[in-house]
């Protein structure tokens, strides 16, 4: 089989034409030199045209780039030569392997011997494989990543093994000839860094992997939960939508799930009030611990406090980053 080489986007000396090309294919970007010219800059890039693009790029002199928001892209940065720093959101990534998520900022430093691999994943990509996965997704709210990727985790090694497979598929040729197994491979890596790196999604992926081997009824109870959590549910609710009577369902979710309805309708809620406190501590949302937990129906504070604390080891407050708000105060109902 012939080879199929990299597309070259720019290659030389002039990088004011190399910003250019990297800005039309990533984002607006503040270049920094930071030293002498040490070579020529080089941007390429492979994909067999299916959704995902992988690039190279070396600028070929020390330099700081500073790009504004990415929009409607997740990036992936594989360092494989010279030395490299990334700031995300103005917090230092300790990692080489990176994931920046749309809406978030970057300031990054590369050194002149830099080569870096980067994968370009669009939104609507993961947003399809989330679906997949019976999760509902929210327009203008984008899954964010932990950036870090931690290669210590089996998950995070096996996942950046598949990408530079896929890397030698692509330069090969291989997958220019099966357009079939270019998209197996692409969902291959979404769904696999879906499942193994920490994001914004990972306990609803947590349930809808734990939904996928349980009976019918069940699932169809717990998926009940999951959409309907912010309501007022009771055991017969979740009965009528699993089709079983509330003795078979109370038996069920005691066989398979070693708990009982409402105690997995309380998990349900407390993890949602988590990710509502995860999300006003990094500024995607406002409101205090009590709005959070009157939103689950938590009406007495001082029991969530306890049962959030037993659950994620510490306050609901210091996990929101506020300061001021009691935990012990006791929250009545409308209805008393």
């Amino acid at each position: 089989m012939e080879n199929v080489p990299e597309f070259v986007l720019y290659e030389g000396r002039d990088l004011a034409r190399m910003h250019e090309a990297v800005a039309a294919q990533f984002a607006p970007h503040r270049l920094r030199l930071l030293g002498k010219e040490a070579g020529p800059a080089s941007f390429r890039v492979s994909n067999s045209q299916g959704d995902m693009a992988l690039y190279r790029l070396g600028h070929g002199t020390d330099v700081e780039i500073r790009p504004v928001a990415l929009q409607g892209l997740y990036l992936i940065h594989i360092p494989l030569a010279g030395r490299s720093s990334l700031v995300v959101d103005g917090e230092p990534v300790a990692t080489a392997q990176d994931v920046v998520s749309p809406g978030q900022r970057m300031e990054i430093r590369r050194s002149h011997d830099s080569d870096m691999m980067i994968l370009r994943i669009p939104r609507p990509v993961l947003d399809r494989a989330i679906e997949l996965r019976g999760i509902p997704v929210v327009p203008g709210v984008p899954v964010r990543f932990t950036p870090a990727i931690d290669i210590r985790s089996p998950g995070s090694r096996a996942w950046l093994r598949t990408l530079h497979a896929y890397a030698e598929a692509l330069k090969s040729g291989l997958l220019a000839c099966s357009p079939l197994g270019t998209r197996h491979f692409e969902q291959l890596l979404v769904h696999g860094l879906l499942d193994s790196q920490p994001s914004s999604l990972s306990e609803s992926l947590r349930r809808s992997s734990r939904h996928a081997a349980l009976p019918g009824a069940l699932r169809r109870a717990m998926t009940y939960c999951d959409e309907h959590a912010g309501e007022p549910l009771s055991i017969a609710d979740m009965a009528l939508a699993s089709g079983l009577s509330v003795p078979a369902l109370r038996a069920a979710f005691r066989a398979h799930l070693g708990t009982t309805p409402l105690m997995y309708l309380r998990r349900v809620r407390l993890d949602s009030a988590h990710q509502d406190l995860l999300a006003i501590a990094e500024g995607r949302h406002d409101g205090t611990v009590t709005d959070v937990a009157l939103r689950w129906g938590f009406v007495h504070l001082g029991r969530f406090a306890a049962l959030y604390k037993a659950t994620y080891g510490t306050v609901p407050s210091r996990t929101a980053g506020l300061r001021g708000y009691p935990e012990t105060a006791r929250i009545r109902s409308a209805c008393g």
